[in-house]
C-alpha cells in the first residue's frame, strides 16, 4: 500500500456491506473488499494495481474519471451514476460515490462505494424530481420497511383511510402503480437509500413453480 494510504484502517473497509474499493489519488485499486469481488465478479488479485476506469464502459470513462479528479483535486464527494462491465463481460448499471480520503489537509486516496441502479440516467443525468410532502416521504419510507395500511396508521396516529389518501397521492407523483414500483423508482429517483450492488442474480428456470 502506498505509504499516504498506509493509515487507513482497511478492516473498516472490508467490514462494509456495500462494495467498496481503495484508490491512490492516480486512481489505482489499493484494496477492494469481498462485497466489491462478489459485485464485479473479479478477484482483488486481478483488481489490484488496475485503474479503476478500466471495468468502466469506454464511452463513460472520461465522466467518471471528471468525477474522480473533482474528489481529488477539489476534496468533494461525488455521486453519480454510470455503467461497467462486470468479471462475466455482462454491462450493469451503478450509482457509484467518490469520497476523498484525507491526511491532515492533503487528499491521499479515495474510497469508492456503488450501489445497484436499475438503469443508467439519461445523458443529461437529470430527472423531473417528484415533489413529495415531508407526511408524502414518511409513508414512502414507510413503504420501504414493510409496513401494511393499518400499521402505517398506528405508526403516524392517522385513519387508514388517511394512509391510503397518502398513498395514493405518492404513486401519482411517483407515476406509479404499486408498492414495490415505489420503492424502485424511489430508489432510483434518490429519495431512498439504494441496496448495496451485489452478484448478478442467477436467471430463473422458466419451467419451474414457486413454493
Amino acid at each position: 500500500m502506498p505509504h499516504r494510504l498506509q493509515d487507513v484502517d482497511l478492516r473498516l473497509v472490508d467490514s462494509l456491506v456495500v462494495p467498496a474499493s481503495l484508490h491512490d489519488v492516480d486512481g489505482r485499486f489499493v484494496h477492494v473488499n469481498e462485497a466489491a469481488e462478489r459485485a464485479s465478479g473479479l478477484s482483488r488479485t486481478k483488481l489490484l494495481g488496475r485503474h479503476f476506469t478500466d471495468p468502466v464502459c469506454p464511452e463513460a470513462r472520461e465522466n467518471v474519471a471528471e468525477q474522480f479528479r473533482r474528489a481529488v483535486e477539489c476534496g468533494e464527494p461525488t455521486d453519480f451514476e454510470t455503467v461497467f462491465v462486470d468479471g462475466s463481460g455482462k454491462l450493469r448499471g451503478v450509482r457509484a460515490q467518490h469520497l476523498p480520503l484525507r491526511s491532515g489537509d492533503e487528499i491521499v486516496g479515495v474510497l469508492i462505494l456503488a450501489f445497484a441502479a436499475p438503469r443508467p440516467l439519461s445523458e443529461s443525468g437529470h430527472e423531473p424530481q417528484p415533489r413529495l410532502t415531508p407526511r408524502q416521504r414518511e409513508i414512502l419510507e414507510l413503504i420501504a420497511a414493510g409496513l401494511s395500511t393499518s400499521e402505517m396508521a398506528t405508526r403516524l396516529t392517522i385513519s387508514t383511510e388517511t394512509v391510503r389518501n397518502h398513498l395514493r397521492s405518492v404513486f401519482k407523483e411517483l407515476d406509479v402503480h404499486t408498492r414495490l414500483e415505489a420503492i424502485v423508482t424511489a430508489r432510483r429517483l434518490g429519495l431512498l437509500a439504494p441496496p448495496a450492488l451485489g452478484p448478478e442474480p442467477e436467471p430463473s428456470d422458466p419451467g419451474a413453480h414457486p413454493e
